[in-house]
C-alpha cells in the first residue's frame, strides 16, 4: 500500500499538470486559433473556363464573375504535353510520320530520325514554354527555329512523355492576372527528377506572378525521397505556403512541410466524381465543416454541374457558402497561415508528469505495490530522456497514456455498487466526466503544436485509446464483485459460476457491438450510412456543433443508468461497458488536434447534457413500466 504522503504527492503533481496544461490550452492555443479565421475560396481554371463556355463567356470573363462572389484565387493545373496537343496548340509526329508528311526532310535544316518524337508549333510562346520545361525534365532534347515554325525533337517516345508537365500557358496566366485573382500553381511530378532539374524547374515556376500558395498534383512529390531537402529549399524561395489536400496523401509532403518550418495551409475540396452525387446542400455542409471544424483555410470549390442555368446556380452557391462561413465566425479573403504555438519543453515535461502520476494512482487501484515510488522515479527518468531524444514521439506516447489513464481511473473511482438518487447520480456523472476530461486537457497540452494542428503529425494509437479502458473495467468490476479474499480466489469463483443463457447472449451481443465500435474508430473506420449522415447533418444544423453519437445516444445515458442503479453485480456489465465507451470517446474527441479547441469543447458539452436527458428519460420510462406491474426483478 502507498503511504498517505506519497498519494498526496501524486495528486499534487496532477494539480500542477492541470494548471500547466490549462495555460497551454486555454491561453496559448486558443489565442492562436482566435486569429486564425480567414478562409480563401478558390476555383479551378479549367472548370471555370468550361462553365463560362456554357454561358457564352470567355475564361477571363467567367473568373471575373466569380471574383464578385467571394472567390479570390484560381488553381492552375500544370499543362501536360498532351493537353497542348488536344487543344491544337502543337502537332506531334514520330520521325517516320514526319518524313511521310514532308516526303523530303532535307528542307527543314536537320536530319529526321525515324524513332524520335517531333513536336511542331507555329506559336512562339507555346514553343518557349515547351522547350524550357522539356530541356529541364528530359534528356536528349533538341530545338529548331525555322522561319515561322518551331520544332522540338526528343529521343523519348511520345507515349512516355505525353503526361509530362510543361508549365502554364501565357493565356491562362494572363486571364487570372487580369481578373485580379491570386494563383495557386498545381505542379506535376516528373520521373527521374535530379537536383539540377528541380532547381531549374523551380526557376521557371518562380516566374509565375501573384502566387499565393503552391499545390502538388500527384501522390508523390518531385524528388521523393532523397531530394526532398532540395525541393524544400527551392520552395522556400517562392515565399508562399504549400497546400495539404485533405483525403489525398502525398508522399514527401510531410517532410517538405517540416523542412519549411510548417509553412502549410490545409486545403479541402470535393472530388469531381463525388460532386456529381451530392446535392448543393450537402456540398455546402462539406465545405463549411471543413473550414469551421478542421482548420482548412483554402476551399477549392468545384462547380455544380446539374441544374438549369448552371452559371447562375454556381454564383448563388458561392454566395450561400460565403454566408455560411460568416455565420461560423470565419472571414472570406486570403488564406490565413497558422502561427506557431509557443510551448516550452519544460511545460511539456510538467504535463507529462501529471499523466505519470495519474498512471501510478491507477496502478494503486488495480494492483497496489510498495514499489510505486521506485516505478515513479524510473518513469520520470524515462519521460525526461524520451522528451530529450525524440520529443514528438514522446509527446504522442504520453498523450496516449493520458486518454487511457484518466477515463479508466474516473470510472474506477466513480462507479459504486450501490445506487443513487437522480440528483446524486447526475452529480456523480458530471464528476466522472470532468475527471475523464483531465486526460483531454493533458492531451491538448502535450500536442499543442502547429504540426498536430495542421495534421502533419497525428495522435498515436487511436484504437488502443478506445479499447484499453474497456478491457480494464471489464476485468476490474467483475473481479471486484466476485467472492474471495485474494485475486486467485476471485478468478476461480468467476470461472466456476454457472452462465445463464441470457447472460451468454448478452455477452455475445456486447462482443459484436464492441467489434463494430473498434472498427469505426480511427481515421479509416467503417463507412457511414446515408441515413446516419443525414442525422449528423440535422444535428449540425440544430446545435451548430454535432456531438458524437456513441456518447449522447449510448455511452452517457448508459453510465447515468448505472450510477442510478449501482453496479451491484455482473448483470449491469453491458451498461458499464457502454459507459466506458462514452468516456473513452469523450476524451478522444480532443485527440483531434486539427479541430479547433472551442469546437471540441462544444461537441463534448452537447454530448453530456443530451446524454443526461436521455438517461433520465430511460430511467423514468423504466419507473413507469414498473408501476404498471411489469416484471422488473432484474433491477432488484
Amino acid at each position: 500500500m502507498l503511504s498517505r504522503w506519497w498519494k498526496y504527492g501524486l495528486w499534487a503533481m496532477v494539480v500542477v499538470a492541470i494548471f500547466t496544461a490549462a495555460h497551454v490550452a486555454f491561453w496559448q492555443r486558443i489565442m492562436v486559433e482566435k486569429d486564425f479565421r480567414q478562409v480563401q475560396l478558390v476555383v479551378n481554371y479549367e472548370e471555370i473556363a468550361s462553365l463560362a463556355g456554357y454561358k457564352g463567356l470567355t475564361a477571363r470573363e467567367g473568373i471575373k464573375e466569380f471574383s464578385q462572389h467571394g472567390v479570390s484565387g484560381v488553381v492552375l493545373r500544370e499543362a501536360m504535353i498532351d493537353d497542348l496537343r488536344l487543344n491544337g496548340d502543337i502537332h506531334v509526329f514520330s520521325g517516320q510520320e514526319l518524313e511521310y508528311q514532308l516526303q523530303d526532310g532535307t528542307g527543314l535544316g536537320f536530319n529526321i530520325v525515324g524513332s524520335n518524337t517531333y513536336i511542331i508549333t507555329s506559336n512562339r510562346d507555346t514553343y518557349n514554354q515547351l522547350a524550357s520545361h522539356m530541356k529541364v525534365k528530359l534528356a536528349g532534347v533538341n530545338t529548331y527555329e525555322l522561319s515561322d515554325t518551331y520544332v522540338i525533337e526528343t529521343v523519348a517516345p511520345y507515349i512516355g512523355i505525353k503526361e509530362l508537365g510543361v508549365g502554364f500557358t501565357s493565356a491562362s496566366l494572363a486571364d487570372v492576372q487580369e481578373s485580379g485573382m491570386t494563383i495557386i500553381p498545381q505542379i506535376r511530378t516528373w520521373p527521374g527528377a535530379t537536383q539540377q532539374s528541380i532547381i531549374q524547374a523551380f526557376d521557371l515556376y518562380r516566374d509565375i506572378p501573384n502566387v499565393s500558395a503552391v499545390m502538388f498534383n500527384d501522390d508523390t512529390l518531385p524528388g521523393f525521397s532523397e531530394l526532398l531537402p532540395v525541393l524544400a529549399y527551392e520552395l522556400s524561395k517562392m515565399d508562399v505556403p504549400i497546400t495539404q489536400v485533405e483525403f489525398f496523401p502525398q508522399r514527401g509532403l510531410t517532410k517538405v512541410a517540416i523542412l519549411l518550418d510548417k509553412d502549410v495551409v490545409r486545403l479541402h475540396t470535393i472530388a469531381q466524381n463525388e460532386m456529381k452525387r451530392l446535392t448543393s446542400a450537402e456540398a455546402l455542409d462539406r465545405y463549411t465543416l471543413a473550414a469551421a471544424e478542421r482548420n482548412h483555410r483554402i476551399l477549392l470549390v468545384r462547380p455544380l454541374l446539374i441544374g438549369g442555368d448552371l452559371f447562375k446556380e454556381n454564383m448563388e452557391f458561392m454566395d450561400r457558402l460565403v454566408l455560411r462561413l460568416q455565420n461560423e465566425g470565419l472571414e472570406v479573403g486570403s488564406a490565413d497561415k497558422l502561427p506557431p504555438v509557443p510551448v516550452s519543453r519544460g511545460l511539456i515535461f510538467l504535463i507529462g508528469m501529471g499523466v505519470l502520476a495519474g498512471g501510478l494512482l491507477l496502478l494503486e487501484r488495480l494492483a497496489p505495490t510498495r514499489y510505486s515510488p521506485a516505478l515513479g522515479a524510473v518513469g520520470a527518468g524515462l519521460w525526461a530522456a524520451a522528451l530529450f531524444l525524440s520529443p514528438e514521439f514522446a509527446r504522442k506516447l504520453m498523450a496516449l497514456g493520458a486518454v487511457i489513464v484518466f477515463p479508466t481511473l474516473a470510472l474506477l473511482m466513480g462507479v459504486k455498487q450501490e445506487g443513487r438518487t437522480p440528483g446524486a447520480a447526475i452529480l456523480a456523472f458530471i464528476r466522472i466526466s470532468l475527471f475523464t476530461l483531465l486526460g483531454a486537457l493533458f492531451t491538448v497540452g502535450l500536442l499543442a503544436d502547429a504540426g498536430f494542428m495542421l495534421k502533419l503529425d497525428q495522435f498515436l494509437g487511436v484504437k488502443l485509446a478506445h479499447v484499453v479502458p474497456l478491457l480494464i473495467v471489464m476485468l476490474y468490476f467483475p473481479l471486484l464483485s466476485a467472492r474471495g479474499k485474494v485475486l486467485v480466489e476471485k478468478i476461480k469463483e468467476l470461472l466456476e459460476s454457472p452462465v445463464k443463457l441470457g447472460v451468454a447472449l448478452a455477452a455475445g451481443f456486447m462482443a459484436v457491438a464492441i467489434a463494430i465500435y473498434v472498427m469505426r474508430t480511427g481515421n479509416e473506420g467503417m463507412a457511414v450510412s446515408g441515413l446516419e449522415l443525414q442525422f449528423r447533418s440535422l444535428l449540425d444544423q440544430i446545435l451548430g456543433v454535432r456531438p458524437r453519437t456513441k456518447e449522447f445516444l449510448l455511452g452517457h445515458p448508459a453510465l447515468l443508468l448505472l450510477l442510478l442503479y449501482g453496479y451491484r453485480d455482473n448483470r449491469f456489465l453491458p451498461l458499464l461497458l457502454l459507459g466506458a465507451i462514452g468516456q473513452a470517446s469523450l476524451v478522444n474527441t480532443f485527440a483531434h488536434i486539427h479541430t479547433p479547441l472551442v469546437i471540441s469543447l462544444l461537441r463534448a458539452f452537447h454530448g453530456l447534457w443530451i446524454g443526461i436527458l436521455l438517461g433520465l428519460a430511460v430511467y423514468l420510462a423504466i419507473r413507469l413500466v414498473s408501476r404498471w406491474g411489469r416484471d422488473t426483478k432484474w433491477l432488484k
